[in-house]
């Protein structure tokens, strides 16, 4: 009889909610990805290039990401209008 494999205990991922300040197992995540303008240069793509996470960018092209509970905390307190693009 063959071994049974067993996946690797996963550690659990924790977040802050944004609106209710609780700790979120499996949240909710919104992220604002800015734009490209009109005209602008955009960067070519090269599938063997070193990739840069979303999280990791720098200036106007950062990416803001909240965290929430669930879709009705998220409801409750949405991110400022002044952040969307």
């Amino acid at each position: 009889m063959p071994r049974v494999q067993k996946r690797p205990k996963k550690k659990i991922v924790r977040r802050k909610c944004y609106s209710c300040s609780k700790m979120a197992t499996k949240p909710y995540v919104y992220h604002i990805v800015p734009s490209y303008s009109y005209g602008a240069q955009i960067p070519v793509y090269n599938k063997s290039d070193v990739k840069t996470k979303r999280v990791e960018l720098k200036g106007n092209r950062k990416v803001l990401v909240y965290n929430y509970c669930n879709r009705e905390c998220y409801e409750n307190r949405k991110p400022p209008k002044s952040y969307e693009i």
